[in-house]
């Protein structure tokens, strides 16, 4: 007899109650107690939380002049419930959550999900950073998977990185979603570069040598000059045009803005291709790292001693070097984490579970302009 549909439905479901059950209480033992949030939330909840792959997969509807949607994660609404509900000195939160989440995602066949995880809200530091991976990394060993492997990346060391190149924010971000398309060999450099002159084109900001348009001396010219001999011309009469004189302004400080910063991008898409290329053991990893790093680049020093420090915290909670990868450019998004990111996955590669900190989540949610420490897992 071949079982209905209806029934692998119902064993399905008895399988994640199971499983939410035997997690639920190994969270417990941490100390994490059950966070509820509604399934129905105000969408720039989720807005604010930014990154394209939770805006453009989002369900949402509109009710009595309300823009809502059903919820995509737990993490925007813990850290909203923890800016609103503490008062005073805000002690640290461990809330564990589970239930379904929404996603309109064209590569998933059912567009909800279930989700497990926890978050751990008004804690810095490595200390906090290695309780989260061990806590998500022993859940799953608890539940029979022995064969998990983690790997960890740091968003806030490769931006640190990146920021010695001195590239404007939208510049930074778009070169930031274009790693994998760097580390294609049939893409490359040059196919990121053309993305990027295209998209600045499109947006109405010229691309290429300022030479090529205003003659190759005035490349010398500074802006204030520029500006002088520009005006000057105009209030004389000069043609120009459908487009005003501010236009022709702004246009050619564009111009002239990307053609300087041009050999800056190129020198930090060949950092980003190096740092890319990174992965592996822990201890020959950290030695790459620290080779990418000025002597003198103090911060980012400290960065890497606290990374190192994880790496010990973990092997407190039997964890070993052995189990993980060091991969630094790991990103689960760029929009949303700010320091040491983590994936979980099985012997097959099968992605089990990830995380990271995200100390600027609260702030943008109405947390009084200040960072809020948070790490989390689902």
């Amino acid at each position: 007899m071949v079982p209905s549909n209806r029934t692998t439905e119902q064993q399905r479901s008895q399988q994640i109650s199971r499983l939410a059950r035997a997690l639920e209480a190994h969270m417990a033992l941490y100390g994490y107690a059950t966070f509820e949030t509604p399934i129905i939330q105000a969408a720039d909840l989720f807005l604010t939380r930014a990154g394209d792959q939770i805006i453009n997969r989002l369900f949402t509807f509109e009710r009595n002049g309300q823009q809502l949607a059903l919820r995509p994660e737990f993490t925007a609404a813990a850290a909203y419930a923890y800016v609103t509900q503490q008062n005073g000195d805000q002690p640290s939160a461990r809330w564990q959550f589970g239930g379904p989440v929404f996603e309109d995602d064209p590569h998933q066949a059912a567009h909800q999900q279930f989700s497990i995880g926890a978050e751990l809200i008004g804690a810095a530091g490595a200390a906090a950073e290695a309780e989260i991976i061990a806590m998500a990394a022993h859940g799953l060993s608890a539940q029979g998977i022995s064969d998990w492997r983690l790997v960890i990346g740091h968003v806030q060391l490769m931006r640190l990185l990146l920021g010695r190149f001195s590239l404007d924010g939208r510049t930074e971000r778009f070169l930031l979603g274009h790693l994998q398309a760097l580390k294609d060999p049939a893409l490359g450099k040059a196919h990121v570069l053309e993305q990027l002159d295209r998209l600045l084109s499109v947006r109405g900001e010229p691309t290429g040598d300022l030479g090529a348009e205003v003659g190759d001396s005035s490349a010398e010219i500074n802006t204030q000059q520029l500006l002088d001999v520009l005006l000057d011309a105009t209030q004389r009469g000069a043609t120009m045009g459908s487009r005003t004189r501010h236009d022709i302004v702004r246009r050619l400080l564009h111009k002239r803005q990307r053609a300087s910063e041009r050999p800056q991008i190129a020198a930090a898409l060949d950092f980003l291709e190096t740092w890319s290329t990174l992965r592996g053991d822990v201890t020959s990893t950290f030695a790459a790292i620290e080779r990418l790093i000025a002597p003198d680049d103090a911060p980012a020093h400290a960065i890497l001693r606290a990374w190192h420090d994880v790496i010990d915290l973990l092997a407190a909670y039997d964890i070993p070097a052995e189990r993980i990868t060091l991969q630094p450019a790991l990103a689960r998004s760029w929009d949303y984490y700010t320091g040491i990111v983590f994936e979980l996955h099985g012997a097959n590669g099968l992605h089990l579970g990830g995380g990271g900190r995200y100390d600027e989540l609260a702030r943008l949610i109405g947390g009084g302009g200040v960072d809020v420490p948070a790490v989390g897992f689902a």
